[in-house]
């Protein structure tokens, strides 16, 4: 373990914000330049994505400082990751005896981040709390769970999350209700993203149809991979699709010798900004990753969710996102309908969703009440 700090002007309120994934890193964007700015601020970067492009490359491209701790975890099965995760991160914790610690999300990063900051009785905030799928077989709703349960102040996205919190009997004082960072991110971000991908793939804007799969219950079982591949090769004779193919993926199409046609094109994993391009410009997206469905929303793309259940359930009933679930029937069907009927895309496109922006600097303006 490396410490690598800047050179700081003195402060005397420590923050420390635990990170390691590509959905963390984007989220939190916009947030920890605040917080460098206002405090004795340090990142920890778990390493848990340990791909180049699904991961570190975001720090340059989002004009953010290098993590001052770079955990080098890596990639482990889910006990093991977790557990080096832990005595890593409370390493630092002791050291550095932060006022605040922060987490994001759904991650293994979040559970240890968590755990370290509980049982060092460390203030705590999860922000993006409050999400279910209510799919406890899903890794993620566990992780969810046990940071809101450890947490001493919830960051909610909308009024379905705080819900979930009161239901759970979490009390109300801990609970903040002030938007998903999300949002923020896209807007900070896309500035740098236009142009970026679609011209050197020899796709047109609007003529083709943005893809990933990377979840768990997704790719691990062979079933519902299948299913999707099927899918996926039936629709490939209607439109282009571009299939940005994540390393677990992929992993498992090579063991499993699983075949996409080929005139699919299939990407490796792109820098956050190439990706965002392609989202913008993408006649809708298809994707089983809750950060994707936010994006989309932002870019006002309609994304066919590959899952079934979602987080995000306030972007389904507003008819924004559609959730198809893992048949290669629903799946086939709900993306044909978008192809075929232009009408319907416009339709799903014209509807005004007025998702609220500033998280951000609503989170940032409650962090600095509550250390003041």
């Amino acid at each position: 373990m490396k410490a690598m700090r800047a050179t700081k002007a003195v402060k005397t309120i420590k923050v420390i914000t635990i990170l390691g994934t590509r959905p963390e890193i984007i989220k939190l964007s916009p947030l920890l330049p605040l917080l460098d700015a206002e405090f004795d601020h340090s990142t920890i970067h778990t390493g848990q994505h340990y791909d180049y492009n699904l991961d570190q490359v975001f720090f340059k491209e989002l004009n953010l400082r290098a993590p001052n701790y770079p955990l080098e975890v890596g990639s482990h099965p889910q006990g093991k990751q977790t557990a080096l995760m832990l005595e890593r991160i409370e390493q630092v914790l002791l050291d550095e005896k932060p006022d605040l610690a922060i987490v994001l999300g759904d991650t293994n990063t979040t559970l240890a981040g968590s755990l370290a900051a509980a049982k060092l009785h460390l203030p705590l905030m999860h922000i993006e709390s409050g999400c279910r799928s209510f799919n406890r077989r899903m890794p993620e709703e566990i992780n969810r769970i046990i940071a809101d349960h450890l947490a001493t102040y919830l960051i909610a996205p909308d009024e379905k999350a705080a819900a979930n919190l009161s239901r759970e009997g979490l009390p109300v004082e801990k609970i903040f209700m002030l938007g998903s960072t999300a949002f923020d991110a896209v807007a900070r971000n896309k500035q740098w993203a236009s142009g970026k991908a679609v011209a050197p793939l020899g796709l047109e804007k609007g003529e083709y149809v943005l893809v990933t799969i990377h979840r768990t219950e997704n790719t691990e079982n062979l079933e519902i991979l299948g299913e999707t591949f099927s899918a996926l090769n039936k629709l490939s004779g209607k439109t282009k699709l571009v299939f940005s193919l994540h390393p677990r993926t992929k992993k498992i199409m090579e063991k499993h010798n699983l075949k996409l046609n080929k005139n699919i094109t299939v990407i490796e994993p792109q820098p956050y900004l190439t990706f965002l391009a392609l989202l913008q410009d993408c006649r809708f997206c298809m994707s089983d990753s809750g950060g994707i469905q936010e994006e989309a929303l932002a870019c006002n793309v309609p994304c066919l969710i590959l899952r079934n259940e979602t987080e995000w359930m306030r972007i389904v009933d507003a008819g924004k996102n559609i959730l198809v679930g893992t048949a290669a029937a629903g799946i086939t069907s709900s993306a044909t309908q978008l192809l075929e009927n232009k009408d319907y895309l416009e339709k799903i496109k014209n509807i005004q969703y007025d998702y609220d922006g500033g998280a951000t600097k609503r989170i940032y303006h409650l962090i600095k009440g509550i250390l003041a």
